[in-house]
């Protein structure tokens, strides 16, 4: 496979002021991206309880995704309800988490992957043994931080927290991914440069930063580039908008060993996702390339 997605899929409940929606979420049901952008093999790595619906299944087989690697176990799937207000500003809460995703959860064919993207929606949804195991497969290893960043009260509501073992998983990844608002949760009193400096220093040879509409700033050992906002059609739902990023620029990354050109290409990717709601009517290649092409020739 070229890449595998570890992290629950979630039930979302999507609520702005005009719609009210459940919809599949989590980084995994965004990998519905990869075959449509000429993934050869992609698969997920991922726990859902039995109240997972089978039209949610139905449309990961439909996407061309391997489903080796989903696993039912308990009742309950991880269920996140996202509100967002008039100016697209969203708060969070948690009514449901599954069980935790485990080394043994994994096959073979999931560790001779190409790429690993690790994107958990909470801090102890994946057991940090499996990025040993991973860090030893030859893949290269990718983390979004979000779901480590995330505290959840009794009630279920979402805030930002402190993140102390970040050097620990850091050290085992090759690419990070972080949105700004994240990094002073990383460390409150230092620069962007800083941070990134740090993580850089500990091991992963790529940091991401986005930033929403103000684009985005990959991050390198010996340059960065910032990349700008790729315009949509339309503005609908920005749920997903990370996760369609990551992926498109870690498969476009491998194909181009260009850190420019996936970073363009990573930004189209998001562009289209915004255009609907939920992980579904992923863009191909070939409107990936037409939208992003005069961005590149400017």
């Amino acid at each position: 496979m070229d890449i595998v997605v570890v992290g629950h899929l979630s039930r979302d409940l999507i609520v702005t002021p005009e719609t009210r929606k459940e919809m599949l979420g989590g980084a995994p049901a965004y990998a519905m991206l990869a075959p449509k952008i000429g993934a050869f093999g992609a698969g997920i790595v991922s726990k859902v309880g039995l109240d997972f619906e089978l039209n949610y299944k139905i449309d990961l087989i439909s996407s061309g995704l391997n489903l080796t690697g989903l696993h039912y176990e308990g009742h309950h799937s991880t269920r996140f309800v996202n509100e967002y207000d008039v100016d697209g500003e969203r708060s969070q809460r948690v009514e449901a988490l599954a069980p935790k995703i485990k080394p043994s959860d994994f096959s073979d064919a999931h560790l001779e992957a190409d790429i690993i993207h690790f994107s958990p929606l909470s801090n102890d949804e994946i057991d940090k043994t499996c990025f040993d195991i991973v860090s030893e497969s030859g893949a290269l290893v990718s983390l979004d931080v979000q779901g480590y960043l995330r505290s959840i009260s009794d009630e279920g509501i979402v805030s930002l927290q402190s993140w102390t073992e970040s050097d620990q998983i850091f050290g085992l990844v090759d690419v990070v991914k972080l949105h700004d608002s994240e990094l002073k949760s990383i460390s409150a009193d230092q620069s962007e440069i800083s941070i990134v400096s740090h993580i850089l220093d500990i091991g992963p040879r790529i940091v991401i930063v986005t930033r929403d509409y103000r684009g985005s700033t990959i991050y390198t050992h010996n340059r960065h580039v910032d990349i700008p906002l790729i315009l949509a059609d339309a503005q609908v739902d920005s749920t997903g908008c990370g996760d369609t990023y990551v992926i498109g620029f870690l498969l476009e990354y491998m194909r181009s060993v260009n850190v420019l050109r996936a970073g363009f290409f990573a930004a189209t990717c998001s562009s289209f996702n915004v255009e609907t709601m939920g992980p579904y009517d992923m863009p191909d290649r070939v409107m990936v390339e037409s939208r992003m092409r005069p961005y590149l020739q400017a």
